[in-house]
Formats: C-alpha cells, structure tokens, sequence
C-alpha cells in the first residue's frame, strides 16, 4: 500500500511538472537526497522507476560503442541573456530568460533548465569526470526528453562556470536566486559533432525513463579553484552507476572512443 501511495504522488507531481517544465519539477520530484535513508538505494520507495527492476536507468558506464555513421551534428540555437541560478537543495539550477531550442529528428526541443553534479554521473571506461553538466530540453508535447551531457575535468580555467562563479553561488536552498548577465548555454558546449547517443532516464526521482541521452565525447576544462567552489556547494550529488541492461550506446565516428 505504501509502494502504491508512492507511485500515485510520484505521477501526480510529475505529471504536474509536465503541464509547467519551467518549474524545474521535471528533473526531480519527492524528497530524496545522496546519503542516508533517502539516498539512491531508497529512491525506488519514491518512485519505482528509481527501483533495480528497471531496465533504462541513468547514468551508465559508457565503455562500449556502435559507431552510427548516421548520427548528425547536435544544434542548439541559443543567445546571451540573463540566467537565474537558484539551489533547489540537490543541484544547482540555470534558467535562461530565452528559451534555446534543439533540433533533433525534425521536431524542436525547448530548453527546460540546466544543471550540475559532482562528481560526474556517466564515466567513460570507467573514467569519473569531476563535474558533469547536464542540458534539459523537452518536446513539445512536454512528454520526452533529451538531455545534453558534458563531462568535465580538472585543467584550465573554464570562462562559462567562471561567469557563474563571479555571481555568486547560491550555496543552500534558503539561499536567494542570482542571475547572471549576459550567459549563453551554447558556450558550455564543447564539439557538438562528437557524442554518444542511448535511451535512459532522469538521474533523479522519478527516474522516469524517457530521456535521450546525447553525452559529448570531448570534456571541458574547469580549474581546481572552479571545482573546489562548485563542489562546496553540490557535495557528492551524483547517482550509482546503473545497469546497461543490453542497451545499444550508439557513437559518431568522429572524437576518439
């Protein structure tokens, strides 16, 4: 009965979510958190798609490929603007005054929100970045999903956190809203002709498993300064590795592996 009280209050509030993305309610809903009795290994009890039973979880360990000659170039049409960053309590969230748009297989996709975790939450060969961005657009019918991945590691400085750093990070969710002038998403995004491409899920409850995963081959960069103050804030806010679960992890031919 509880399970079952669960999953209605998950589908309510994800279905809510739907009707308004720009709430943000569409990357997570419930209350969960990293660590402790409402870590990962709980989060099937707030919604059951977060459960093992499930086949197309996310984050995976990318550590096989089938190379697509098919798979295009990513566009996303995206312009400088004010973006307010608030804290949630689990992330740190980007929203654009625009609306960035992207193509994909002839339907537009409408920018939800970004946002980020440390360390990252897909590896490559088994490879943790150390900051993981993720770019939320959905359809127009607000029921699918493609995310954008960039993976990042610890190097030279990075000039689109930078100009989030220099706002001023929101450090609790108690904390007020900044906004940050002049931001353009697009900047955050390294080569848009190299990725990996597979079907998964939110990260986050409710799990729900009607992402399209495009993770970039290339990483950013983002110095220690920029990581350190990232991950005061973020904490350890990334999920378990999932199972692949047979699932084809589709790769343009250009970047390496």
């Amino acid at each position: 009965m509880r399970q079952l009280l669960w999953f209605v209050a998950a589908v309510f509030v994800f279905a809510a979510a739907q009707i308004v993305p720009a709430s943000g309610q569409v990357i997570a809903a419930g209350d969960f958190a990293y660590t402790g009795d409402n870590g990962p290994g709980f989060w099937g009890e707030i919604s059951p798609a977060c459960a093992p039973t499930s086949v197309r979880q996310s984050p995976i360990d990318i550590d096989r490929v089938v190379l697509d000659q098919k798979l295009e170039p990513l566009r996303v049409i995206a312009t400088e603007t004010a973006t307010v960053i608030s804290n949630p309590g689990y992330t740190l969230v980007g929203k654009p005054d625009n609306r960035p748009t992207f193509e994909l297989g002839g339907v537009t996709y409408t920018l939800v929100e970004f946002h980020f975790h440390a360390l990252s939450e897909h590896t490559v060969q088994g490879q943790y970045g150390a900051l993981e961005l993720h770019v939320v657009f959905a359809d127009p019918s607000l029921t699918k999903l493609a995310v954008i991945g960039v993976i990042y590691r610890v190097g030279r400085s990075n000039g689109f956190l930078q100009k989030i750093l220099a706002a001023g990070l929101p450090e609790k969710s108690t904390s007020a809203p900044v906004t940050v002038e002049n931001l353009n998403v697009a900047d955050a995004l390294t080569d848009m002709r190299s990725y990996y491409n597979y079907p998964g899920s939110l990260t986050t409850p409710p799990c729900s498993e009607t992402v399209n995963w495009f993770v970039l081959k290339r990483w950013a960069e983002l110095s220690q300064e920029q990581f350190d103050a990232f991950r005061k804030v973020l904490g350890n806010d990334f999920r378990p590795l999932q199972k692949r679960n047979g699932r084809v992890v589709k790769a343009t031919p250009r970047g390496p592996f």
